[in-house]
């Protein structure tokens, strides 16, 4: 798709961060440039068919219009209405351009719009301590990471001497050049994982729960997943840099894991929401570096729907928990890990008669079909109804890879290895979960559960490393003006 179809959608979100007007009309204005957003990207979709950039602009533009329908009721008769609604305008707009992008210049763009916006966001109550403790950590954490991005864009740049993502991959004889272009890939990876909040750089992600709650839906089901996008874009760089990929899978395999076990600890519902971000993503990087990109795409499709729905109904969700049972049934010492042997195998059978009945081999990485069968695992205990359940969720997974197979090519996967050693950890943590289930009591589980409460200690680590460097200025903000705005707001 052309690069300036793109911009046309960008400065549909320029009016509503630019234009002054009534309060009502300027909700109007917002609502409209997001429907006209979709329809735009629906027929660009029609006409030049299903690509990667299209669907995912098609996201942006849906989920702006329902958080922003959403957002017109909730901030009713709330005081700066005005500046979120600027903010939102900028915000969408850089997302709209890091999806565009095809060169350094405009996911530069994109990326360095995103922030002030974003800053402006979570101090929308700049007089709660807490609101202005946690958008200065994550200015921390953004400041680094476009640090990172700027030398890492520089560096490839100048190694293959072209700004164009196209020719990021191509043979480089200069023993210098290919230097520049390693260390610019692991610089850009950093980055990612500064901004998809892995551990231990999460904690921003954690304690921006003070902002409202459709600000922490853009931010869980858009701003978040961008460094996602930004990962499946540059796949032929990963691919000529093999040791990202390890960077990719043991990092984000590793956060996926111990975020999805410190959630479980959580009372809050936006704070698990939080942690279950971290999880997502982490995942999202572990699919990345074994080459899985298709997957990859599925997965922040989906998890942008799920997480936009999740926070809008988090009322909801508080009274579902109420009525749940506080304590779930302990299984017998040999169905947990039954259950998980069940899973896998459901799994492994469900490939292969797809691998019958289409004629072409999908062969997701060993360690995806652990974890995933893995996960399959709480269905599949005591009860023939869950077993069924599975089974579909095994047609359903496989139907949507085979889909986003034929628009997203993949790669070469991670060395066996690398995913072994991945899936001894996962397996290890299913086993753990298991015997802590069975003995709650137990001194060593109420030991790991304090640990797990209280994120594994990692945030207090960066937290104190941050302090007792320089790296906390870059978090410093302006002082208040009357109206609460502050020097960050875009105007």
């Amino acid at each position: 798709m052309d690069l300036s179809l793109h911009t046309l959608l960008a400065l549909l979100w320029v009016l509503p961060a630019l234009v002054r007007t009534s309060q009502p009309r300027h909700w109007q204005l917002a609502q409209a440039s997001a429907a006209a957003g979709a329809v735009a990207a629906l027929l660009l979709m029609l006409l030049q068919g299903l690509q990667p950039a299209l669907l995912f602009q098609l996201l942006i533009q849906l989920l702006a219009w329902v958080i922003l329908r959403f957002s017109a009721r909730y901030f009713s008769g709330e005081a700066g209405q005005a500046r979120f609604l600027r903010a939102v305008g900028w915000l969408l707009a850089g997302a709209t351009l890091v999806v565009a992008s095809q060169d350094w210049p405009t996911l530069l763009a994109g990326w360095l719009l995103t922030s002030p916006a974003l800053q402006s966001l979570l101090t929308f109550y700049p007089e709660r301590p807490q609101a202005r403790i946690a958008a200065r950590r994550e200015a921390v954490a953004s400041r680094l990471a476009e640090l990172c991005l700027l030398l890492g864009a520089g560096l490839i740049a100048w190694a293959v001497a072209s700004p164009a993502f196209a020719d990021i991959a191509r043979p480089l004889a200069s023993p210098i050049a290919q230097l520049a272009r390693n260390t610019g890939a692991l610089l850009l990876v950093c980055c990612v994982l500064l901004k998809t909040a892995q551990l231990p750089f999460h904690g921003w992600l954690t304690q921006v729960m003070e902002a409202p709650t459709p600000i922490s839906a853009l931010l869980h089901a858009g701003v978040v997943n961008l460094g996602g996008m930004v990962l499946i874009k540059l796949a032929a760089l990963w691919a000529a840099v093999p040791l990202t990929a390890w960077l990719l899978v043991v990092w984000g395999g590793v956060t996926a894991g111990l975020a999805c076990w410190v959630m479980q600890t959580r009372i809050s519902i936006k704070l698990r929401l939080a942690w279950s971000t971290c999880a997502q993503m982490g995942f999202m990087l572990m699919e990345c570096g074994l080459g899985q990109y298709s997957l990859a795409l599925l997965h922040l499709i989906t998890h942008s729907i799920y997480k936009a729905h999740a926070f809008l109904s988090s009322g909801n969700q508080v009274r579902a928990t109420i009525r749940q049972s506080s304590s779930a049934p302990a299984s017998g010492k040999g169905w947990h890990l039954a259950s998980g042997v069940a899973g896998i195998a459901l799994l492994l059978a469900s490939l292969q008669g797809w691998q019958l009945a289409q004629g072409h081999t999908l062969q997701p990485p060993p360690l995806l079909i652990v974890i995933i069968g893995l996960g399959l695992a709480p269905l599949c205990q005591h009860s023939i109804r869950g077993y069924g359940l599975a089974l579909l969720l095994c047609q359903t997974y496989l139907l949507l890879h085979t889909l986003f197979a034929r628009m997203q090519a993949d790669h070469a996967t991670a060395p066996l290895a690398c995913q072994l050693l991945l899936a001894l950890f996962f397996g290890g943590l299913f086993l753990l979960q298991g015997w802590i289930d069975r003995h709650p009591g137990h001194h060593l589980s109420q030991r790991l559960y304090a640990r797990a409460f209280g994120g594994l200690y990692l945030d207090e680590w960066w937290l104190r490393t941050t302090m007792r460097t320089r790296l906390h200025r870059l978090g410093r903000r302006s002082p208040l003006t009357r109206n609460g705005a502050t020097a960050h707001d875009i105007r």
